[in-house]
């Protein structure tokens, strides 16, 4: 009976370790949202410099391509010479062919015939009997008689006599005339856009953009902007986090105090007041910007998890060994707490290009250089909504989406990797 259970155990545990061969080298780092997260954003961060092999970035530059074009694969654009009107001519020839239900004479239209008046003429004129004669297309005189000729055209467009005998034969053949008017006019109507073309493949918009080049320039400044500011405000978070909580006393009280008065105030409108009293900002004089929000936050992380460490016991034997406060902190505590940095490194990258992109959109960003904001501001400026053109603000909001994704999962990762616990729990479900 032993035996039996042993086996039975044995056997439970062998799918268990066959998923565990997958990870050779038992590595934490090798966590599939973490490097499913991490080739996104490296997708994102590499699209201008391996872009600029392929693809002209001058194109982003305003006026340096044809305006209003779609992509040529949205639907409703099969080839490259497939217009908008042909479809729409089609569809109004569709809907102004007369059924069997709808007698042909019902339906007037302009007559053939030439010399007519578009403004009524005399309408106490009497009416011409000619095949060709030139009547009114306002009616005239509503007591005159009608035309008895099968192609005369001095009918009345809007009825005339109502008590007048209609002339079918007339009706039929004005009907060709009346559909290809309505066809003109809807095709007009609909094309706003010009003919999509393979030498554009993302569209262009009406400042004349390549949005393929704006995607290769402005993404990765996007992500630049984020990776800076989180940079920076990381930086000056770590080394106050770790002095105030490893110094204690009247060190870390001031430090939690300016943090804590710091982290209350609204940073997006306390940017928007900035923004707006800086007349050229770059991408650069952004993330120093937001720099300056960011740090507070990652300084009550990092003091929180140091309060914990400074009491464990390779701390202590370094202490009393002699090393100072310095390399205790730098060089024992925090190769322990690097995974746990990380995470919130991802989260304050997140947290600026939100900030950047929330400020771009208002229309206070870098305006000389294109980004995912800007961009997507200049779509709301010219009612890209209204006018149907999708691929001007859907492509640098797909971009935004897959940033985001992907920053999430590294933080996702990043967090399995730093706690054992949650590693666990996932091999134990």
């Amino acid at each position: 009976m032993a035996s039996s259970a042993q086996n039975a155990a044995s056997g439970a545990q062998t799918p268990a370790r066959k998923k565990a061969r997958l990870n050779r080298w038992d590595s934490p780092w090798l966590n599939p949202k973490f490097l499913t997260g991490l080739g996104m954003v490296l997708f994102i961060m590499l699209l201008g410099p391996i872009g600029r092999i392929f693809w002209d970035e001058t194109l982003s530059y305003p006026a340096s391509s044809p305006l209003n074009l779609p992509p040529p694969w949205a639907p409703g654009y099969s080839a490259e010479g497939d217009k908008p009107a042909v479809q729409q001519v089609q569809s109004l020839g569709a809907r102004t062919t007369p059924t069997a239900a709808q007698p042909a004479g019902v339906a007037t239209s302009a007559p053939s015939g030439g010399g007519q008046s578009l403004t009524g003429g005399n309408p106490l004129a009497p009416k011409p009997t000619s095949v060709t004669g030139g009547g009114s297309l306002t009616g005239g005189n509503p007591l005159a008689p009608k035309p008895t000729s099968a192609t005369g055209s001095g009918g009345s467009m809007t009825g005339g006599n109502p008590l007048a005998a209609r002339t079918p034969a007339a009706g039929a053949a004005a009907t060709p005339a009346a559909s290809s008017q309505r066809q003109a006019v809807g095709a007009a109507a609909y094309a706003r856009f010009g003919a999509p073309s393979w030498e554009h493949p993302l569209g262009t918009e009406s400042s004349g953009r390549d949005m393929l080049a704006v995607l290769l320039v402005g993404a990765p400044r996007s992500l630049t902007i984020g990776l800076i500011a989180a940079t920076i405000g990381m930086f000056i978070g770590v080394v106050l986090g770790f002095t105030a909580g490893y110094m204690g006393g009247w060190v870390d009280n001031v430090i939690r105090t300016l943090s804590d008065a710091i982290i209350v105030i609204p940073v997006l409108a306390v940017l928007i007041v900035i923004g707006a009293y800086v007349k050229v900002l770059q991408v650069e004089n952004m993330a120093l910007l937001l720099a300056l929000f960011l740090w507070p936050a990652p300084t009550r992380y990092v003091r929180a998890q140091v309060l914990s460490m400074r009491e464990r016991g390779y701390v202590n034997m370094a202490r009393i060994s002699g090393a100072s406060s310095f390399s205790i902190m730098f060089g024992e505590m925090m190769p322990n707490m690097l995974p746990y940095i990380a995470a919130s490194y991802t989260g304050n990258v997140s947290a600026a290009i939100l900030a950047a992109t929330s400020l771009e959109v208002l229309g206070l960003g870098p305006t000389r250089i294109p980004t995912l904001g800007m961009t997507i501001f200049y779509a709301i400026s010219a009612a890209a909504i209204l006018r149907g053109m999708w691929w001007w603000w859907g492509i640098p909001i797909a971009a935004l989406v897959i940033v985001f994704s992907g920053l999430f999962l590294m933080t996702v990762g990043l967090d399995e990797i730093a706690n054992p616990r949650l590693r666990g729990r996932k091999a134990a479900a």
